[in-house]
């Protein structure tokens, strides 16, 4: 048992372990160049210093990720988007510093350490907080911008790392000359094999083993050659030594040289780098729910790449999260513990033993070929696959932060990029329709249930009536949209003058300041109209918002709040009555039995069967769960309809005045009464009981017939008003 088990664990980690080897290899061959590039020119006495940070400090990233993330095969990898812009804003902020050149090297190392612990509070405070979305949110056209000008810089770092100059007149000019033609050319080529191989082989083992051929065959180059090692050096073929000559690690008297001025100096491009490496993260965290099938925690997995680049960031490591490549390639292999993590620490220590002896003999066309290699392929990816993703505009877009970010500079083409994705971001938004609805009085009606004469009325009139139901964030352009369409509305030929104008904001979610100067046009254009605007559904942020910009509101005045759509349409329905010539003059009960059905000899018959009832403002006149044996006629005028919710909370369902009746659906359907209904003026209202309704039809047949074709015409008229509001909806 004891060999099964020995076997069993073995087969577990020997996945683990090739990746680890695989991972761990490719990663001192990246560290290599990543040390050439950010330690380069005036900065290559460094280079034995620079290849130990990175060595350590992708250790730490590989190993607290591996013990932390909570995709256990995770392989977290030093990332070179980063290191691009780092290696420019090192050139920059070192360059015009005095002093010996250890303090230019130990303010290289703080820089880089320093942002690091940036990268890895950023991470771990947004993971802390549960933002890890919010990064989604920056348009993608902006981080291909970002990621293929970060592919420039590689490009442009291998050039310095050839010639000392980045790709312009200098770098062209030098390129004419022989012995740099014989630098340039062999980076190029690896760069192109190296290419083409993955092409062919698309295996982790692919770049080292390529490395290590082109190392063989420049060293074989050499000896067909006659040229020896120290001349090979001296030539510019080989690095430089240092006084060193070997692998170095930070120490604390290094703290002391720094020129913490020049780190400041930095600190732009920092935290800029920083949030990219979110994206970048998030980036390869979606990238992996999709290969492994699962939801990855991403607030978590922030978390752990924090803590990991902070203690990367301590030793003056460089920053980095989980690779993509490699975690897929163990999760395809079967490593399903956290060994593949732990073994690719485990052989990058390793590599950092044996690193000393092979930095300066590493020749520059390989670490330079490999960088341009990067870049080579972050611009493909970036600027040459997103051509085929993206409309024609939003390319564009990705090709004006490239064109920024080489020929002015990193931070310029960040504040490029965040310029054109608010620029973008308002004109998308600007296109969306700020009116999600709009219906005149005549299809949606309040919820008053009034005569016939009074419904044909409104009918005719209806349409002074405009409901506009806004939606979205109002600003600057869409309260623009907005104005323009009342003043086409108020300015329409051929259409009933506009009187009662109802904005509804249930589906605002707030708005700017700017915002407010349309609704200043809009109480203008009402006044010279003589146009009533009613404003609902309004939260108290956007009425604060635009009393502070001096609009009142005021049942008096031109514009009024009301609670909601329904109690706007009320007022503005009893408006449009009261202007009725016949409005005044109350009608009585025969005469809105005659408006409904039309003239009929029976109808005072009708009439003379129904009950008077005396009722006074706050009478019930029917109560929820009474049995329902009785129809209601109201005469004159005015009774709601509530319900009770389970809170307690009274909600208004209609109101019915003049002409309304009530409780002859229940009545049919022989239910349970399910709403309260209770008086709330002074009303005639007369009452026809079920029991006096069948005795019609035994005794009085063309009576009986006369109520049922009152009842089920008014059923219709309910039936059809229902209809509308349905349609509504469906709008």
């Amino acid at each position: 048992m004891a060999i099964d088990v020995g076997a069993a664990r073995g087969r577990r980690w020997l996945p683990a372990a090739m990746i680890g080897v695989i991972a761990g290899v490719d990663n001192i061959a990246a560290a290599l160049a990543i040390a050439s590039l950010l330690f380069a020119g005036p900065l290559s006495s460094g280079l034995g210093l620079g290849v130990g940070v990175v060595l350590v400090g992708g250790a730490v990233l590989a190993l607290v990720v591996a013990l932390r993330s909570t995709l256990p095969n995770s392989v977290a990898l030093v990332q070179e988007t980063s290191v691009a812009i780092l290696a420019a804003a090192i050139v920059a902020a070192t360059t015009t510093l005095d002093g010996p050149n250890d303090v230019k090297i130990a303010t290289a190392v703080a820089i880089l350490g320093v942002s690091s612990l940036v990268t890895g509070a950023l991470f771990w405070v947004t993971g802390r907080l549960g933002l890890g979305g919010l990064a989604r949110f920056l348009p993608y056209p902006v981080v291909a911008g970002f990621l293929a000008g970060s592919g420039w810089l590689l490009v442009d770092g291998s050039a310095v790392m050839l010639t000392g100059h980045g790709i312009g007149p200098t770098f062209f000019g030098m390129a004419r000359e022989t012995r740099v033609l014989i630098l340039i050319g062999p980076a190029i080529l690896f760069a192109i094999v190296l290419q083409l191989s993955l092409t062919r082989f698309n295996h982790p083992a692919t770049v080292p083993l390529v490395m290590v051929a082109a190392g063989a065959a420049f060293f074989a180059s050499l000896a067909a050659s006659g040229i020896g090692i120290e001349d090979a050096r001296s030539l510019g073929y080989l690095p430089k030594l240092t006084s060193h000559g070997g692998v170095e690690l930070p120490t604390f008297e290094m703290v002391t040289k720094v020129d913490w001025h020049a780190v400041l100096f930095a600190g732009p491009t920092i935290v800029s780098i920083a949030a990219l490496s979110m994206v970048g993260l998030l980036l390869n965290i979606s990238g992996l729910e999709l290969a492994v099938g699962r939801d990855i925690d991403v607030n978590a997995e922030l978390r752990s790449s924090g803590i990991a680049n902070l203690l990367s960031g301590a030793v003056g490591g460089p920053s980095g999260y989980v690779g993509l490549t490699m975690t897929v390639l163990a999760e395809r292999t079967g490593v399903r513990g956290r060994g593949a993590g732990v073994a690719t620490a485990l052989a990058m220590l390793l590599g950092l033993a044996a690193a000393g002896g092979l930095i300066f003999q590493v020749p520059v066309f390989l670490t330079a070929g490999f960088v341009l290699f990067l870049g080579i392929g972050l611009l493909r990816e970036w600027l040459l696959a997103t051509r085929r993703e993206l409309p024609l505009i939003e390319w564009l877009i990705v090709v004006l932060i490239l064109m920024s970010i080489a020929l002015v500079g990193f931070l310029q083409g960040l504040a490029v990029g965040l310029m054109v994705s608010i620029a973008v971001f308002v004109f998308n938004y600007s296109r969306l329709p700020v009116v999600r609805l709009n219906t005149s009085g005549i299809e949606h009606r309040s919820s008053v249930d009034r005569s016939s004469a009074a419904s044909r009325l409104l009918s005719r009139h209806g349409d002074a009536i405009e409901i506009v139901q806004l939606q979205g964030y109002l600003f600057f352009g869409s309260a623009d949209r907005m104005v323009n369409y009342v003043r086409r509305r108020l300015q329409a030929p051929g259409q009933t003058p506009l009187r009662f104008l109802v904005l509804d904001f249930r589906h605002v979610s707030g708005l700017d300041s700017a915002a407010t100067s349309g609704f200043l046009k809009i109480r203008r254009m009402s006044e010279d109209h003589r146009v009533k605007v009613f404003l609902t559904h309004m939260s108290g942020d956007v009425e604060k918002t635009l009393g502070l910009a001096g609009i009142r509101f005021s049942e008096q005045g031109t514009m009024t709040l009301e609670v909601d759509i329904d109690h706007a349409l009320e007022h503005a329905e009893e408006a449009i009555l009261r202007e009725q010539p016949d409005h005044g003059v109350q009608a009585g009960l025969l005469t809105h039995l005659t408006a409904i059905a039309g003239p009929h000899h029976r109808m005072g018959d009708l009439l003379s069967h129904m009950t008077r009832m005396p009722v006074h403002p706050g009478d019930f006149v029917i109560k929820a769960g009474d049995k329902a044996d009785d129809v209601f006629f109201i005469a004159h005028g005015r009774v709601r309809v509530e319900v009770t919710l389970p809170n307690g909370r009274k909600l208004r369902l209609r109101t019915m005045t003049d002409g309304a009746f009530v409780g002859e659906m229940a009545l049919y359907m022989q239910q349970e009464r399910t709403a309260d209904v209770i008086v709330e003026a002074p009303s005639e209202i007369f009452r026809l009981s079920a029991a006096d309704l069948i005795r019609l039809e035994r005794e009085d047949p063309e009576v009986a017939l006369l109520a049922h074709r009152l009842l089920a015409v008014n059923l219709s008229e309910k039936l059809s008003v229902a209809n509308q509001a349905i349609k509504r909806t469906e709008r």
